[in-house]
């Protein structure tokens, strides 16, 4: 035993020494314009679906949180500022993004069933990849108080 453990310390350390001499940080790659894309998309849909009362359940992770204006929601509509019925515009969708994690902000409008303007918003979002696709793990929204 001592023998294995006399060898074994110089020959762990070669190991790791050869590995930590690969040349230091690993880079940091940009995300492929397609992962951009598909967050984006889950983004703008998760905000569509609400709008419309759309269940939009396969957008989320399991034991998703969403919290609108400071308070816990469960069921549409999710986020701050939206009613039911009528559709949302969506703009200045921000992106970050890791290979297992992404996070985005984006701000929307929602539109009243008779094409009016509604409440504007702002909501920050945090995904998860599983099992290949992105989903939602948390995100919260608030709406925004005209000055």
């Amino acid at each position: 035993m001592n023998r294995l453990a006399a060898h074994g310390v110089p020959l762990l350390g070669f190991v790791f020494g050869a590995c930590a001499s690969g040349g230091g940080a690993v880079p940091a790659v940009p995300a492929p314009v397609l992962e951009h894309e598909q967050v984006r998309a889950v983004v703008q849909e998760a905000l569509q679906a609400d709008a419309a009362s759309r269940s939009a359940d396969t957008l989320y992770a399991i034991g998703a949180s969403v919290v609108a204006d400071g308070l816990p929601r469960t069921a549409p509509p999710r986020f701050a500022g939206i009613r039911t019925g009528g559709s949302v515009m969506v703009s200045n969708i921000a992106l970050e993004i890791t290979p297992f994690l992404a996070w985005a902000t984006a701000e929307y409008r929602w539109l009243t069933p008779e094409g009016s303007l509604g409440a504007l918003g702002r909501a920050t979002f945090v995904l998860e990849r599983l099992g290949g696709q992105w989903r939602i793990k948390h995100v919260h929204s608030s709406a925004i108080q005209p000055e």
